[in-house]
């Protein structure tokens, strides 16, 4: 291979979920011809790079979409060998340019996991981790938004594994990338000035707005009416089950009503978020609110002494305006 990775700088977005990874790579792959312009290649179809995380999972099979897919675990490894094979091929084609590749999936990779992507992708060039983080209570109730909408969620996303997203994910990212091969991008800041341009400002490249593109936001957030009715329809019609019925859910989804917030945090929950927030404040130099701030969950006592809890297609019901 003619290969000049000493001119080529890969940056490699890992996300992580809900910061603004389905705008960046939207608008990435409606603006292409303007990034070459400007000597950034995006490699990419408009959504996470197909296949790239199930490619570097060790047990492909545990990926939901792969389990999903109705294909077996032969055949996914096919698949995926075709994907690595493929992305050689225009990383060659991309040599002494900046190419941006990515998947908010990658940040979800074990350790030898992103040791390997690593490793895969070196010869190519200098390998920057791009890593978006965010506030701890708006991202579990932007998750959990997602989730519902997709129907794999009946409840709020879980605080275990929201606080991973603060703390180990971005830990281990660094660790297998380096320090100075790893940069930190709050979402809220980055929504200011528009999360591409940030992106591309932090690497001194010229931003979409200076090459005449300009970014839309992709996703929408639904009300908190319809996350709820979404969280009892799933519950109801799970994915696959074949009642299920996509008109439903869209006239759910358009559901008006107020921002959907989710559930505050337990004590216990805001003292191991104050210790994840002090060690990557110390280590990765992240800007997270203080614990005080966090919204503290309120127990409803009727509940605990057995107030009538309606079914979950009453509720539904009810929510729609079909009940009386």
């Amino acid at each position: 291979m003619d290969l000049t990775p000493e001119r080529t700088t890969i940056l490699l977005h890992v996300g992580i979920h809900k910061t603004g990874s389905t705008s960046l790579q939207k608008n990435f792959a409606k603006h292409r011809p303007l990034l070459r312009a400007g000597g950034i290649r995006f490699l990419g179809h408009g959504g996470p790079y197909r296949n790239l995380y199930s490619a570097f999972l060790t047990d492909p099979m545990r990926f939901f979409w792969n389990k999903q897919s109705k294909l077996n675990a032969e055949q996914i490894r096919l698949r995926d060998q075709q994907t690595l094979a493929d992305l050689r091929t225009r990383l060659t084609r991309c040599q002494g340019q900046t190419i941006i590749i990515s998947s908010e999936r990658l940040s979800m990779l074990q350790p030898s996991e992103l040791q390997a992507l690593r490793g895969f992708l070196t010869p190519y060039g200098t390998v920057k981790a791009v890593f978006f983080y965010r506030e701890l209570d708006s991202w579990i109730s932007s998750n959990s938004q997602e989730m519902a909408k997709s129907g794999i969620a009946t409840e709020p996303t879980d605080f275990t594994l929201a606080l991973r997203r603060i703390r180990e994910m971005p830990l281990r990212v660094a660790d297998a990338f380096g320090p100075d091969n790893t940069t930190f991008i709050r979402f809220e800041d980055a929504i200011q000035s528009g999360i591409c341009d940030t992106f591309l400002s932090t690497f001194g490249l010229p931003t979409l707005t200076e090459l005449g593109g300009e970014e839309v936001i992709a996703n929408q957030s639904i009300s908190d009416a319809a996350v709820e009715a979404l969280f009892d329809y799933n519950r109801q019609f799970p994915l696959g089950n074949p009642e299920r019925n996509p008109k439903e859910v869209a006239r759910i989804m358009a559901l008006p009503g107020k921002k959907y917030q989710a559930p505050g945090f337990s004590r216990k929950e805001i003292a191991q978020y104050a210790q994840a927030r002090a060690e990557v404040g110390n280590t990765l130099g992240f800007r997270l609110k203080a614990p005080e701030h966090l919204p503290v969950r309120r127990i409803e006592v009727t509940d605990l002494f057995g107030r009538a809890v309606q079914s979950a297609e009453q509720r539904i019901l009810k929510i729609l305006g079909k009940a009386s």
